[in-house]
């Protein structure tokens, strides 16, 4: 039987801030995504069961009804009407619950990977039908289903505008301190900032973007970089920020929380820097990650 795997990328959020409400409460954001080379797997395999069944490695997640690439798998189902069945192997290398969009992102591979294994060919109507069902699935998922490495992401996440830089970034460091952050609680817990400061940061962003555009050093755009769920009154963000802190005092550069957190991110000048960092870093009780964006 036909076999296929699909690497499916963790994000970070390089500037994230809540432009307002929407009538049905979830909020309005301006953010910077990209897609970095931290990766869960998903092996699929065709089958004749007609059904669909689904293993997670790695992680100590359910393979229920709530896993978000089974619900995507589902859903791919419905819509095309796929008569074969599929088993599915997940392997979890993402953390969990730390604002790298793991689920959403495996969610979008199943997206994506499911008609390469039937042979399905993605007409225009076809490619749209997949769209709306990674909308439907999560605010994050249809950016996973976008080829580009960079999008800016407006209304909840889900409007995307591909973006592409002159320079590749740096190197990235990466730590997970190992806390679960729930994304509805930490918007829940966002205080609404005063329009004035918001519309400061949007500025900001702009000035953000402009400086990527031009290849400008890190140094020149790592002071832009900004996340408002930073400011959610959280308990676990205390941890966050010593993280933060940890991370500036090592001289990693615009070190941030990722989405809902609780991850922390920054950049180094290299290579070699950042596997010196590294080691340091394997004396705190985080996961910890030297790696780059995409593109």
């Amino acid at each position: 039987m036909r076999r296929l795997s699909v690497q499916c990328p963790a994000k970070v959020n390089l500037f994230l801030e809540a432009t307002g409400r929407r009538r049905d409460g979830l909020h309005l954001l301006s953010t910077l995504f990209a897609k970095i080379n931290l990766y869960d797997v998903l092996e699929l395999q065709a089958d004749e069961s007609g059904q669909i069944k689904l293993e997670v490695e790695g992680a100590d997640i359910g393979a229920g009804e709530d896993n978000l690439a089974l619900r995507a798998a589902r859903a791919f189902y419905r819509t095309f009407r796929i008569g074969r069945g599929v088993s599915i192997r997940l392997t979890k290398r993402i953390p969990v619950g730390a604002g790298l969009g793991g689920g959403s992102s495996d969610a979008a591979g199943m997206l994506l990977g499911l008609p390469k294994l039937f042979d399905l060919e993605l007409t225009g109507p076809r490619k749209r039908a997949l769209r709306r069902i990674a909308a439907g699935l999560g605010a994050d998922v249809p950016f996973f289903l976008h080829p580009a490495p960079f999008c800016l992401g407006t209304g909840i996440g889900e409007r995307l505008k591909p973006l592409a830089f002159e320079r590749s970034l740096p190197y990235m460091l990466l730590a997970y301190p190992g806390l679960h952050i729930s994304t509805a609680q930490a918007y829940k817990s966002l205080p609404a900032a005063p329009r004035r400061d918001v519309l400061t940061r949007l500025s900001q962003l702009d000035k953000l973007l402009a400086s990527l555009g031009n290849g400008r050093p890190v140094e020149d755009w790592a002071p832009l970089l900004f996340n408002r769920l930073e400011q959610a009154g959280l308990p676990e963000l205390a941890q966050v920020g010593q993280a933060r802190r940890i991370l500036e005092r090592l001289g990693v550069l615009g070190a941030r929380m990722s989405g809902s957190g609780s991850s922390v991110f920054g950049f180094v000048r290299s290579h070699a820097e950042g596997e010196r960092l590294l080691k340091r870093l394997q004396a705190y009780p985080w996961k910890v990650f030297l790696t780059s964006c995409q593109g």
